[in-house]
């Protein structure tokens, strides 16, 4: 917990954003008339002396820190500093065990990002199907599936479709944690984590309505309003909301949401912080996914070819809709200099009614245009309680300075799903008519428990202010229980599993602003399932190595970082060649790459992003010998990206701004025989705005010259399209 500190911190209404309001979101305000402002924005201010365009000066009183990069806000421009997802405390990421990426309010707003996939389309060593399902995120990192999280909480991807799905206008920030992240945050996957930070309430008083328009028939109303319940500011409120209905690139999936989400904050002394908040989320329409098959999208088919707006499945009867909800508290207190304890409470729960037609495989029959189709449908109630405690001690043993933490957290998942799917029929793809396939009963009810408890410790250890030690370690008990009942079968398996993960690394700081580091973590993750014999599965392992160097220049705000990793997973299942339709947990998986990223406010006008990534991830143990040593599908082996922003502040024109980026995706694996490769492209996407009194008017095109291509495969007959252009024009006005 951090002391009280001040900062005076004056507004102008032009150009203006969330970031300006929070660099603190625990503070009490006072305000004085002003003719002049300045616009804080990291590299440097603006002066208006236009009457029309200034806002009273606010002066901010801060609880939480005296410089803006709160690690909870929304960062400055597209730089932020500190970070709590990699260690649970307020830290540096300049000296950060690991490889954290922070996505800023401010690129989200640039970007014009209305989905997770969207915001992270420019973050290093991140790919996401980048399509047109929104069912749930789809997100990989260092090729491995990435785990989400909301506030340090995890968003618990359920084994079947009731996934919590989160909207970025609802967020802060994002943080991609790079690598095992076990030792804080128990289960998981060895390629990371993505933890959204949401919008909590200001002291300052901030309203924002803003309405966006786009192709496809996307119209979008979202308002955010906070501030000050009472003049000494000791009740703060923020309430975001908004309002979607769009269709997608496929005209038969749709994209629909209302959603709103309160919060309060109660400070009744200037060591405690209470926040309540609460989210209610109804998509009617919820997307569905569309896969394709290589031939006729990659490969040349003799009865023509799918375009990215054709959908393959049946319109009249495939749907989704989900209602979610949650609500909890984030609790903060200080008890001194030394001692201060946090706790955060989640209850999720979901409700979704789902059917799907798609096409099923493994290929075309004879002719070259008929296909098999499968068939599910799912409704299902999906609960997950959540909490987390943590003491923190901050304190000093001869020259080495301690922050240590000690945690206890515990999850608890019921998913409980009337289901069932097969095959339904044949279709021909080119000449589709589904009017004669059956629709599938829910004739199976499939019922999921997982409960987890760990307990973890942590310490960094600063020695000579230069040298930076981390240690961390923890002890995780997990039960999981899966039922499955039919008319013909019935069976259950049930598994307790724990795992000791830990955590260490080093990093030292020059006075030039360079840090070099190394680190060892690793990570668990239990898996659903018996091998033959009904023996339950073993958790996976995940081990990495990671060395790097980070750099935070003194003459202007910028974080550079470079990381080379080299990451393993174990006792992956692979088919068992003794019991056809089983599976041994004989296989493994490598992925060794590097990662380079820098985000700067390199003037007052310039705003720029680049990054670079390179995967080597491979099959080092498998029961098919075809597979060994081949590259896993999904993941390219080479991105690259780079977004620049530029505002004018001067002459007739000042306060508009252009933005432009390029994205390559190198070729990938389309499956795990490495039978055919799905191509690279390279996507270009601008964006341009204008600040005039209180509005700002925006526009975003995403692959401005419409490339047709093949996101990824995972089969010959399992390929998704990947988004072809969208534009987008957004209205924002605030006061």
């Amino acid at each position: 917990m951090l002391r009280a500190q001040a900062a005076d911190v004056q507004v102008a209404d032009a150009p203006a954003t969330p970031a300006t309001a929070t660099a603190d979101t625990n503070a009490s305000t006072t305000t004085s008339a002003d003719a002049t402002s300045t616009n804080s924005t990291g590299a440097g201010s603006t002066t208006s002396t236009d009457p029309a365009r200034v806002l009273p000066t606010i002066k901010v009183t801060s609880n939480a820190a005296a410089d803006p990069q709160n690690p909870q806000g929304p960062g400055v421009g597209y730089v932020a500093t500190r970070t709590k997802t990699a260690t649970k405390t307020d830290s540096d990421l300049l000296t950060n065990p690991q490889s954290v990426s922070v996505v800023t309010r401010q690129q989200m707003d640039d970007l014009g990002a209305q989905t997770v996939d969207q915001a992270l389309r420019y973050t290093v060593g991140v790919n996401t199907q980048d399509g047109t399902d929104v069912r749930f995120d789809q997100i990989y990192g260092r090729g491995f599936p990435l785990d989400s999280y909301l506030d340090g909480l995890h968003l618990y991807q359920s084994p079947r479709f009731a996934t919590p799905r989160i909207d970025p206008y609802f967020l802060d920030r994002m943080e991609v944690l790079h690598g095992p992240a076990s030792v804080l945050y128990g289960q998981g996957s060895p390629g990371g984590l993505v933890n959204y930070v949401s919008k909590l309430p200001l002291a300052v008083p901030y309203h924002e309505v803003v309405m966006q328009i786009g192709n496809h028939n996307n119209y979008q109303l979202g308002f955010d309003f906070s501030g000050p319940v009472d003049k000494d500011g000791t009740v703060l409120y923020r309430v975001t909301g908004l309002g979607r209905t769009s269709d997608t690139q496929v005209g038969d999936i749709q994209d629909q949401r209302i959603a709103i989400q309160p919060s309060v904050t109660i400070r009744p002394d200037r060591n405690t912080t209470f926040t309540l908040q609460g989210s209610f989320q109804r998509d009617p329409n919820g997307g569905l996914f569309n896969p394709v098959p290589s031939s006729g999208t990659l490969f040349h088919n003799p009865n023509g070819k799918f375009s990215p707006d054709q959908y393959l499945g049946d319109p009249n009867r495939d749907g989704m809709h989900r209602t979610q909800y949650w609500f909890g508290y984030q609790f903060d207190h200080a008890f001194n200099d030394v001692f201060s304890v946090s706790q955060n409470v989640r209850y999720l729960h979901i409700d979704e009614n789902y059917y799907q037609t798609s096409v099923n495989g493994p290929a075309f029959l004879p002719d070259q245009a008929t296909m098999p189709m499968w068939a599910n449908v799912d409704h299902e109630h999906f609960s997950q309680f959540e909490v987390d405690t943590h003491g923190q001690a901050k304190f000093a043993t001869g020259p080495v300075e301690h922050t240590v933490l000690l945690g206890l957290d515990y999850q608890r998942d019921i998913l409980g799903d009337s289901t069932g799917g097969g095959v339904v029929g044949n279709v021909n793809l080119f000449n589709p008519d589904f009017s004669a396939l059956p629709t599938i009963p829910a004739s199976t009810r499939l019922d999921y428990a997982l409960s987890t408890v760990g307990v973890y410790a942590q310490d960094q250890m600063r020695l000579l202010k230069h040298w930076v030690l981390t240690l961390g370690m923890r002890e995780d008990w997990v039960g999981t229980n899966l039922t499955q009942r039919s008319p013909t079968l019935a069976s259950g398996s049930h598994a307790n599993d724990h795992a000791f993960t830990y955590r260490a690394a080093l990093a030292y700081e020059f006075d030039s602003g360079i840090a070099p580091y190394v680190s060892y973590a690793k990570s668990f993750q239990p898996l659903t399932g018996l091998a033959f014999g009904n023996v339950p599965f073993a958790p996976t392992r995940g081990k990495q190595v990671e060395v790097g160097v980070r750099y935070q220049p003194k003459g202007f705000d910028g974080f550079f970082s470079l990381a080379a990793y080299n990451l393993t997973q174990e006792n992956v299942t692979v088919p068992d060649p003794a019991h056809p339709g089983f599976s041994v947990q004989t296989g493994e998986v490598r992925s060794r790459g590097i990662e380079a990223e820098a985000h700067a406010n390199v003037t007052e006008s310039l705003k720029l992003i680049a990054s670079y990534a390179y995967v080597d991830q491979n099959i080092t143990s498998s029961t098919i010998p075809a597979t060994l040593g081949n590259r896993q599908p999904i993941t390219p082996r080479t991105t690259a990206s780079a977004w620049a922003d530029y505002t004018l502040h001067r002459g007739p024109l000042r306060n508009l701004g252009f933005g432009a980026g390029v994205r390559y995706v190198s070729e990938s694996a389309g499956d795990v025989f490495n039978s055919f490769e799905v191509p690279a492209r390279v996507l270009v996407d601008v964006g341009a705005h204008y600040d005039i009194e209180k509005w700002r008017l925006a526009l975003n095109v995403n692959n401005l010259f419409n490339r047709e291509y093949i996101s990824y495969c995972t089969a010959s007959v399992i390929c998704y399209w990947g988004a072809t252009r969208t534009v987008l024009g957004t209205a924002l006005y605030q006061w």
